[in-house]
């Protein structure tokens, strides 16, 4: 995607007209490293930040090849001269604009008064298209489902620079955005790249007028940036500002609330005249204004920078000549170093300690030839129990991770987010770990002398009781010997769970590139270091496999159409055996790397996690953090919008399904060919195994009575296939998988009611595993959440 922001043409402009001719080529105060990063995209690096708190512009040296000629009111000059290339527009129309620059090719949403400017952009006869590309608007039955889809698109599809691609979302004002606060918290938890626009009461409405809320205050906790639109001049800056901020970092939401009457409102000279003079310029000391609305551009004063967001919470932009952006550091704080990784290694002392406690801090950096990234790199080699875990941040480097499991012969295990960023088909795959994890996984990271921990961020789920997590690789750091390596794109993500070894503040692809890049410098002598690790790996895979229950055939005597009966034999099924052979499927037939999954909550989630062979990065689609029930159908929808020719199959729950089934009307409206399964057993089986654990068996709020899916899926057009055993799943199985390639199909599968295990109880070491579906005595304090 080329960023080209209203700062970066900004800016551009001065340099047309002033000193600033070139990119900065001195910096003061700071050792500075400019590079491009995967946007072609300058990005100042700080390797040694001791300025904390000082002057913006001279910490980070903004000025020109040592000029102070570019000044505020330059760039005031540069501002005018832009904002009239939009004379005459409405904000919406530029808000669709930014839309096609951003390469947004589908949105999802709902009507309402109060969005209905913005929307009429959308119509396929409006005047502004022409024969010009236009974006695909869908209608979803509500805004939380057009959240999830939007979701969908985003957690599925890549952009160029590699970064995840933004979904969109628009709502009405009101319960149109309060709608949005799930579907918005989910992806601030899963780090989701979304743009969320809501319609809003006009500013010259009463208070309290009609579908009016506090949308921005609401939004604020859960997303990265909320922001209400004051002035149509804004909108240029915001729409770019609210793109860099939800892909850069970890990404996440963003969320901008449009006043109708701004919506409508035309950049006349006397709109843009005054939007210009009450620009004002960005004081760092006020603190005070860290989750304020107002003034959302500020120019930085004696630079040619710009400030957008909150004072406290935003970032500085400049530009090349190119009239690109290019951000420079302006602050050390969690919230720039969680925006930008700076490719340094730390050890020493915690995130908190940092900076205010300078002392016992060290400082190196990613592929130096000497200092902390050679220790570091002498525990990677001298390892003789090393374990991988790869995260959701790993997902965008399978590659450098197979090349550096395979050069030192090291077990990896990944997260629910980055399942399939290493091809379980490997022999070094240990498969997913944690509280639903594969045994094997959960014995080794246990045991391991080193833990390299790329781009997860030790989740509780991971980690089991955080007192009990890895004590042979704290006690190999004591011995000097092993330890944990932390990688991450956030700065604030040091020690917040577990204090490693070193923390890496950097990409786990850049991690892995270093990394290997040292190793072929100087290959390993004894490439048979881990050979009793890997004997270990393979033995426990041998004893403690994923169990599946099955079930004796049974006899039943059923009716013929005639009237007649007739004696036949049926077997019960259940969620593992249901998606066992789903999997099976796919992997005779090839078509395992073509397939992208979706699940909602529960047990059919952790069961898929577990069964499926996972391939391909970014292939399993699943609500993580935030645990939302309801997501599978959306996100489905999304991921087969965002990707056309994968095979795209929703593994739901009942319980999930019933929350969202309302979407099998946008399906068949739009005839979105997606593969809809729900595993019905008539329950929250997550849910009700801990209330028997936990509860005395006292099961309440987790039976469900369960509708005839397929005529609800015929009633929205849509094909349906039944099954509930064993004998007739294969061939019901084929048909669902690879009979309906052009059009949506729902495969209804009434199971038994099983749990899914292995499960670490709530409370319990890692490898401490309930492995066997049998009562037992539970740690009744330690109640699951």
């Amino acid at each position: 995607m080329k960023f080209t922001t209203a700062a970066a043409i900004l800016a551009a402009t001065v340099a047309s007209t002033s000193a600033f001719l070139s990119p900065p080529s001195h910096y003061h105060l700071h050792s500075i490293s400019t590079r491009r990063n995967h946007e072609d995209l300058h990005m100042s690096t700080v390797f040694d930040p001791q300025t904390t708190g000082k002057s913006i512009g001279i910490a980070t040296g903004f000025n020109i090849n040592g000029s102070s000629a570019s000044t505020p009111q330059a760039a005031k000059s540069a501002a005018s001269k832009y904002l009239h290339t939009f004379h005459g527009e409405t904000a919406a129309h530029i808000i669709y604009s930014k839309l096609l620059e951003h390469n947004v090719e589908v949105v999802n949403g709902y009507s309402g008064g109060a969005i209905l400017p913005l929307l009429d952009q959308f119509h396929t006869n409006h005047p502004r298209h022409g024969s010009s590309k236009k974006i695909r608007w869908i209608t979803n039955s509500n805004e939380s489902s057009a959240g999830h889809v939007a979701e969908g698109i985003a957690k599925s599809s890549t952009e160029p620079d590699g970064k995840l691609a933004a979904g969109v979302v628009v709502a009405t004002s009101g319960p149109g955005a309060t709608n949005l606060v799930t579907p918005v918290a989910d992806a601030l938890c899963d780090g989701v790249p979304l743009i969320v626009l809501c319609g809003q009461a006009a500013t010259t409405a009463p208070k309290d007028a009609f579908q009016s809320c506090p949308a921005v205050d609401i939004m604020r906790p859960i997303t990265k940036w909320s922001y209400q639109i004051k002035n149509a001049a804004e909108v240029p800056f915001a729409m770019d500002y609210a793109f860099y901020v939800a892909r850069h970092g970890r990404p996440g939401p963003v969320f901008i609330d449009l006043p109708k009457d701004l919506q409508i409102q035309q950049l006349n000279e006397e709109v843009i005249s005054k939007f210009l003079d009450g620009i004002p310029s960005y004081d760092e000391g006020d603190k005070d204004k860290i989750g304020a609305d107002k003034d959302f551009v500020r120019l930085i004063p004696d630079t040619a920078a710009i400030h957008l967001g909150n004072v406290g919470q935003g970032l500085s932009f400049q530009v090349d000549e190119e009239g690109k952006l290019m951000h420079v550091e302006s602050g050390h704080d969690a919230y720039h170093l969680d925006h930008h990784s700076t490719d340094t290694i730390y050890s020493g002392v915690d995130y908190k300690d940092i900076y205010e406690k300078p002392e016992g801090r060290k400082m190196g950096k990613l592929g130096a030839k000497d200092g902390l990234m050679q220790d570091m790199m002498g525990l990677i080699r001298n390892a003789k129990r090393p374990f991988i875990v790869a995260g959701q941040g790993a997902n965008d480097a399978s590659e450098e991770l197979k090349e550096l499991a395979e050069t030192l012969q090291i077990p990896v295990a990944t997260t629910l987010h980055a399942l399939g960023t290493f091809d379980e088909r490997h022999a070094l795959a240990t498969n997913m770990l944690g509280m639903h994890g594969h045994a094997t996984p959960n014995y080794l990271i246990q045991d391991c002398d080193l833990l390299i921990c790329i781009g997860s961020r030790f989740d509780d789920r991971i980690t089991g009781r955080p007192s009990d997590f890895i004590p042979a690789a704290r006690q190999a750091e004591k011995e000097g010997r092993g330890g944990i390596i932390h990688v991450d794109v956030r700065f604030s993500e040091n020690a917040k769970q577990v204090k490693p070894t070193y923390f890496v503040h950097s990409t786990g692809k850049a991690f892995l590139q270093a990394v290997n890049e040292e190793i072929r410098a100087n290959p390993p002598k004894d490439q048979r270091k881990t050979k009793q690790w890997i004997e270990k790996k393979m033995n426990l895979e041998a004893e403690y496999p994923i169990k599946i229950t099955k079930y004796n055939p049974e006899k039943f005597t059923i009716s013929n159409d005639d009237g007649s009966t007739k004696e036949v034999t049926r077997t019960r099924i259940n969620t593992q055996s249901v998606i066992a052979e789903m999997n099976r499927q796919l992997l005779e037939s090839g078509k395992i790397d073509e397939a992208i999954f979706t699940t909602g909550v529960g047990i059919h989630q952790m069961a898929a996690a577990q069964l499926i062979t996972w391939t391909q990065p970014r292939q399993m689609l699943s609500s993580g953090s935030l645990g939302t029930m309801g997501v599978s159908t959306g996100y489905c929808m999304g991921a087969k919008l965002a990707n056309p020719t994968k095979i795209c199959i929703s593994i739901d729950g009942d319980g999930s399904f019933n929350m969202t089934f309302t979407e099998l009307k946008t399906i068949g409206d739009e005839k979105i060919p997606v593969k809809l399964m729900i595993l019905d057993n008539e329950s929250q089986m997550m849910v009700e195994y801990w209330q028997r654990l936990f509860h005395d068996k006292r099961y309440i709020a987790v039976r469900n009575k369960s509708p005839a899916y397929t005529t609800l899926a015929s009633s929205f057009d849509i094909k349906s296939i039944y099954c509930d055993n064993e004998e007739e799943l294969e061939e019901k199985m084929r048909s669902f998988l690879f009979d309906y390639d052009d059009e949506p199909v729902l495969f209804h599968v009434r199971i038994e009611r099983t749990p899914c295990l292995p499960m670490v109880a709530p409370g319990q070491p890692l490898d401490n595993m309930i492995l066997v579906d049998e009562d037992f005595e539970v740690d009744k304090s330690a109640a699951p959440s």
